[in-house]
């Protein structure tokens, strides 16, 4: 399974592979394109409309519900395509995080090793890194009438309406927003999560204090501050863009598991609506991911969590079916307030942050030493070194109904809980 990791964390070796990998997209020949760019034309091809194509039909993957599961499929394509020409089937996106990683203080993404850093003042070309135009490296070929230059051009808060990123509180104000998506299902929803997050709407102001102007937030936010190619919708030009997506989606993913319906494979609960958007937003409208092509993937076949999906992130406070939790390892909340942790002494324990006494334990101390698990019944099991069963845990354990869905969490109330895919939690401690 693929990590996503902060980039902050990465090392020196990981940023090198992933900066390789995309290197080598660049320069992959693929018809009379080359495999990157190929993912630029895709995403600028999402547009209403634009003087360099024409008109198309209504944006398919911006201003609506598929917004998220439209770029998830996007990304998990473009990841695919960095593993294999890596040859490295677990390299996993690396994630920005811009409500924390705001400078070059706090480990951003924009350094010589990395992403290179700002464009100059007087037209924005950046000039350093690995990704700047110099002797037709890094060359923009697909590029809209807001682009016509064939180099990578970024201009960091020069917007006069967007001189900051988003902060931490706005991150949680839009993981707290509820339901996923309102009518009319476009940009002048008024809440919702996913018009919150993309950015159309700030999250809801504490009251007496009035809706601050309506300018650019969280994932918006994020394209006009850093200005240049990350503007137009050729703005995967930039390779930030995978890096701040990669975080949009992790945010999607949070959202999915701190919501009370917590859900299963296809919990359709966590996505509106099931019909009455334009078309490409309802649940089983095709996406049209390609469009040359006559792909049918729709916003229904994202909704699996993303640990079935093939990658999970390093922050990730849940286990699914067959992952494992080893000796020594832990399983934090989100909040990292809380974790459960299988110890070498073979107990599986549940600790708050301040580890004097566990809030919870399996009294499995002294037993064969193995590891954690949830099996294909949904229960968390403890199994010894030669797979023989220490202990089991949650719900009817004899009822032998396969529930290969359910999934453990480590839950920002100090609790663990296993829930089954209609969201019905069948074991809790403390």
């Amino acid at each position: 399974m693929a990590v996503r990791k902060n980039q902050a964390e990465l090392s020196a070796p990981e940023k090198e592979k992933f900066v390789q990998a995309v290197l080598a997209l660049k320069a992959e020949k693929r018809g009379n394109t080359n495999t990157y760019d190929q993912y630029v034309r895709e995403h600028r091809d999402t547009a209403p409309t634009d003087p360099a194509i024409g008109e198309l039909s209504p944006d398919y993957a911006h201003a609506g519900p598929a917004f998220f599961p439209w770029h998830r499929e996007y990304l998990l394509r473009f990841e695919a395509d960095l593993q294999r020409i890596a040859k490295d089937p677990n390299l996993g996106l690396p994630y920005w995080d811009w409500s924390v990683n705001q400078s070059q203080y706090s480990r951003w993404p924009f350094t010589a090793d990395f992403m290179g850093g700002d464009g100059r003042d007087s037209d924005g070309k950046v000039m350093g890194g690995r990704f700047a135009y110099s002797a037709g490296r890094w060359t923009l070929n697909i590029r809209s009438s807001e682009e016509p230059e064939p180099y990578l051009r970024r201009r960091f808060g020069k917007d006069p309406d967007v001189t900051s990123l988003p902060t931490q509180d706005d991150v949680q104000a839009a993981l707290r927003a509820t339901p996923y998506d309102v009518d009319p299902w476009n940009d002048k929803s008024q809440s919702g999560f996913r018009n919150i997050a993309e950015g159309f709407i700030g999250g809801p102001p504490p009251p007496p204090q009035q809706p601050p102007p309506q300018q650019p937030q969280m994932h918006n936010r994020v394209h006009v501050w850093v200005g240049g190619s990350m503007g137009p919708m050729t703005s995967p030009n930039d390779p930030v863009f995978f890096l701040h997506h990669c975080f949009v989606d992790k945010l999607w993913a949070d959202w999915q598991v701190l919501q009370p319906q917590l859900g299963g494979a296809r919990d359709c609960s966590l996505y509106l609506p099931p019909h009455g958007a334009r078309q490409g937003h309802n649940l089983n409208d095709s996406m049209r991911i390609w469009p040359d092509q006559n792909v049918n993937v729709q916003p229904a076949h994202l909704l699996v969590h993303h640990h079935q999906l093939g990658y999970r992130y390093d922050t990730d406070a849940d286990m699914q079916f067959m992952e494992t939790l080893d000796p020594g390892k832990r399983l934090w909340s989100w909040n990292k307030k809380y974790y459960l942790v299988y110890q070498s002494d073979g107990n599986l324990e549940f600790y708050s942050d301040t580890p004097n006494r566990p809030i919870w334990t399996s009294e499995t101390k002294g037993q064969p030493v193995g590891f954690c698990t949830i099996n294909e019944y949904g229960h968390l099991v403890i199994y010894g070194p030669n797979g023989q069963t220490i202990r089991a845990f949650g719900g009817d354990l004899g009822d032998g109904v396969i529930n290969d869905n359910g999934r453990l969490v480590v839950q920002d109330d100090g609790k663990v809980v296993i829930y089954r895919p209609d969201g019905r939690a069948v074991w809790t401690k403390p």
